[in-house]
């Protein structure tokens, strides 16, 4: 579950999701795995190819990029899914 700015920033075609855009993470899922993104009130509004298993996204969500990095030790991906793994649903 993102929060309303990452939504608009994904919907505007050129932002990839990034950790201080997630405010939840539901379920269980390894990197790659493909995810569905939500807005605040619940609505699936895209998906795309993680870059994070469940528990790394838990414990960089809402972080900056720099914090997210020192959180996990050095972070390999800046994005959560990056924009070229994300496609908007209609």
């Amino acid at each position: 579950m993102v929060d309303a700015g990452a939504r608009r920033a994904l919907e505007s075609g050129a932002r990839s999701l990034l950790a201080i855009g997630v405010v939840e993470v539901v379920g269980e899922f390894d990197k790659g795995d493909v995810v569905g993104i939500r807005d605040p009130a619940g609505q699936e509004f895209a998906r795309g190819l993680t870059n994070y298993a469940t528990a790394e996204a838990r414990q960089i969500q809402g972080l900056r990029t720099e914090q997210a990095r020192k959180a996990l030790n050095g972070v390999v991906y800046d994005e959560v899914v990056h924009r070229d793994n994300l496609v908007l649903l209609l």
